[in-house]
């Protein structure tokens, strides 16, 4: 229905007068992707300045993340918020059944940009049978009766639904050997256990993510193979594994690793990811346990900000666009 002229203050003006509706066309660059979305405006008779309409109350930062989520397939806000109450679970719970921040899942409810793997995560929880998964590998995030009754309908649904690890292999990890894998297909015991060793004491997310990289970089640059065939991707907090988030949930439900939050002098809220079983070494060969350790060891006593701030030195992270994944052929070129 077309939008008529309406009585109303003008707020440059200050005067009551005819808004005339016209719709204004704006571009927003979202991720490097320019997004044109169409403001509906008022334009003040007397003085011509282009008033909101007040009653769309509407934010083009808003309308162009629904855009992008829309061609990109992601979720938007309302459909995480209202499948999350369905299942009667507060953002609290949620965000600790699958292993986000509250404060994470709390922007992205609220309209912040998603984070692509996170996207994944959440989207493999709304499957009763991953997030049954979740409930039955995080103990203590529910109150027990609330936990039990909730396992008890989730049962009752799974039956036509994947467990977590295959939803894993079909959605992130079904790729072939190449030069984003580091000539290997994804081995995902090795990368279990890899993570497993790099955080035996706990680690924060992003410097894990780092040491990951370095690892199989490094193993590549000398022996022209990866060890875990994981692929990396380029985002702003430097390298890390393509969809980590939904292998460390993995990890999580198998409760092989835990996350804890902490806060830091400076109000930072960090997530740290500690390891509930002892790796496999055995999975190693002697070049892979090597270079496992020396990564370990080059970067024990440095924090997430120097090794986030050396990782963006590296020539492979600097010619990849955002969200781009790594070729391996950089490993060569290293320079930590």
């Amino acid at each position: 229905m077309a939008r008529e002229a309406v009585r109303g203050l003008c707020s440059n003006c200050e005067k009551e007068t005819t808004l005339e509706p016209m719709t204004e066309e704006q571009e927003i660059t979202v991720r490097k992707e320019p997004i044109k979305v169409g403001l509906k405006l008022y334009r003040c008779s007397e003085c011509g300045d282009e008033v909101l309409d007040i009653k769309e109350a509407q934010d083009p930062f808003d309308l162009a993340y629904r855009e992008y989520r829309r061609r990109h397939g992601l979720l938007q806000p309302e459909e995480i918020r209202e499948w999350r109450k369905a299942r009667g679970l507060t953002q609290n719970e949620l965000a600790g059944l699958v292993g986000l921040g509250a404060a994470t899942l709390t922007r992205y409810e609220n309209g912040s940009l998603q984070d692509a793997s996170h996207d994944k995560l959440l989207r493999l929880a709304m499957d009763p049978s991953n997030l049954l998964k979740f409930v039955e590998g995080s103990e203590g995030v529910l109150p027990e009766t609330k936990r039990e009754a909730l396992m008890r309908v989730l049962r009752s649904e799974q039956a036509d639904s994947c467990n977590l690890e295959n939803a894993i292999v079909v959605s992130v990890a079904n790729y072939e050997a190449d030069e984003y894998s580091g000539y290997r297909t994804l081995d995902l015991p090795k990368f279990y256990n890899a993570v497993l060793f790099l955080c035996k004491d706990g680690v924060v997310k992003t410097k894990l993510n780092k040491l990951l990289f370095y690892a199989d970089f490094r193993h590549f640059k000398k022996h022209t193979l990866s060890i875990t065939g994981a692929r990396y991707a380029r985002i702003p907090f430097g390298p890390a594994p393509n969809d980590y988030a939904v292998y460390y949930a993995a990890m999580r439900s198998l409760r092989l690793i835990e996350f804890v939050e902490e806060e830091y002098p400076n109000g930072y809220v960090g997530e740290v990811i500690k390891a509930e079983q002892n790796p496999d070494l055995n999975l190693f060969d002697g070049q892979e346990l090597l270079t496992l350790a020396s990564v370990k060891t080059d970067f024990e006593k440095h924090t997430a900000t120097y090794v986030t701030r050396i990782s963006h030195e590296e020539l492979g992270y600097q010619e990849t666009e955002n969200g781009g994944l790594i070729s391996y052929e950089y490993a060569l070129r290293l320079k930590h």
